[in-house]
């Protein structure tokens, strides 16, 4: 493949990346924290759902099973030893640092989720979204009464804030282009198959629980980074946090920006979190730009509804219809592109004179 070919196949996940730095340049790195994290759970959610079709509803589980895995692997011992005296020993050692943190607590909720796609998998339709609901409140239930692990109910405390803006955005771009690099690959493409017709990937030898388990690996990982990421950003952690409010968010991210698509993620998580965010802040009488207005208490989650509602009802495929960012030049201009690409010197093998 030439390199202007490279390109253009490449171009969806440049296009978002320099998107998404463009955007924190312009908005501010303090303002686009939380959206940098929702953009990371709404790829790693459309690693599975985009490809396989099924919508899963316990996904943000696995974000808190990798908060908490990052939190307990990155508190210092003092603070281990106040707030979780009967804690294994193996957790109570010293803290590692955050990318070590990150890649074990990915590996282990990656670990839990092969497992548990096993039976999982097997499903479709309703009742595969039914069964990852059901695992959802499993693992909250698990949070909320294994005190010795995760303190319980109550809030956890004295996780170090290590995590920055900066650190987000460069995730944000990791999680965009291995989602990417996954959708082109053998395995995306044998999963997307079967999400368009799964009866005639059966009949052609595909393995639709097996691929089915690989992108639910994947996307829980992801997930688990963003939780991670999510709990050295704050500091602190509640089990209620990771629950129904932040899975439907989440949901209505990727299905408002379209879910087949991995454009359709990143543009869902951006625009459903300026829209909080601009609601959040007339409510609380903060004004947003030239608004000044103030709006009554609850009217967030209602104007919020009402804005989803509205997306799905003028574009039932989401913002971006499923499509992924479009090559931007003309032929002629790709002509160009290519003539000027073949016109670069070209390294020589050894002992070879032009």
């Amino acid at each position: 493949m030439s390199a202007s070919a490279l390109l253009r196949a490449a171009w969806p996940p440049i296009a978002l990346g320099c998107g998404l730095v463009l955007l924190t340049l312009l908005i501010g790195a303090s303002d686009t924290a939380q959206p940098l994290i929702y953009v990371i759970l709404a790829v790693g959610l459309y690693v599975f759902v985009g490809n396989s079709g099924l919508i899963s509803f316990g996904h943000v589980g696995f974000m808190a099973l990798g908060a908490y895995a990052g939190a307990l692997l990155t508190m210092p011992v003092t603070t281990k030893e106040i707030l979780l005296p009967d804690l294994p020993g193996f957790l109570a050692g010293a803290p590692l640092s955050t990318v070590p943190a990150i890649l074990l607590a990915a590996a282990f909720v990656g670990a839990v989720a092969y497992l548990v796609a096993f039976p999982l998998m097997r499903l479709s339709g309703l009742a595969a979204s039914i069964a990852t609901l059901s695992l959802l409140v499993i693992i909250q239930d698990v949070l909320h009464n294994y005190e010795a692990l995760t303190g319980g109910a109550g809030t956890l405390t004295g996780i170090p804030t290590e995590t920055t803006e900066t650190t987000l955005l460069v995730w944000a771009l990791i999680a965009i282009a291995v989602a990417f690099a996954y959708q082109r690959s053998r395995f995306g493409l044998r999963l997307r198959a079967s999400r368009e017709d799964e009866v005639a990937s059966r009949a052609v030898g595909i393995r639709v629980e097996r691929e089915r388990r690989t992108a639910f690996t994947l996307s829980a990982m992801t997930m688990a980074v963003a939780g991670v990421l999510y709990a050295q950003y704050l500091g602190s952690l509640t089990a209620s946090s990771f629950y129904l409010e932040l899975t439907f968010l989440v949901v209505a991210m990727l299905v408002v920006g379209g879910q087949r698509s991995l454009t359709g993620a990143v543009v869902g998580a951006v625009v459903l979190s300026a829209f909080a965010t601009i609601f959040d802040r007339l409510e609380a009488g903060e004004g947003f730009g030239p608004l000044t207005i103030t709006l009554p208490d609850g009217s967030r989650e209602i104007l919020f509804g009402l804005f989803v509602i509205a997306v799905l009802v003028w574009r039932p495929d989401g913002i971006t219809r499923g499509r992924e960012v479009p090559w931007p030049f003309s032929e002629r201009v790709d002509s160009a592109l290519r003539s000027l690409v073949e016109m670069l010197p070209t390294k020589r093998p050894l002992g070879k004179k032009g």
